[in-house]
């Protein structure tokens, strides 16, 4: 399962220091509930692409929660 991290827009309503601080937490809270065993690759870009693979259907759920999606075949 996938997730694509956006970064650049994620601090465009911050005006001062503590709207910036408080962003920051957000981000690196929410980055903390993600599984340890990710695979985290940066595209170069404004965006970082997060991997991980579901355990079982309990995993599954959680990531999909969590706004992973089912990898694309092509």
């Amino acid at each position: 399962m996938e997730l694509i991290f956006r970064g650049k827009h994620s601090f465009d309503d911050c005006s001062s220091k503590e709207e910036l601080i408080r962003r920051c937490n957000q981000i690196k809270d929410w980055f903390q509930t993600i599984p340890d065993d990710v695979k985290v690759c940066n595209q170069g870009d404004d965006y970082i692409l997060i991997c991980a693979e579901p355990k079982d259907k309990d995993d599954r759920k959680y990531l999909k929660s969590l706004g992973f999606r089912r990898e694309e075949i092509e």
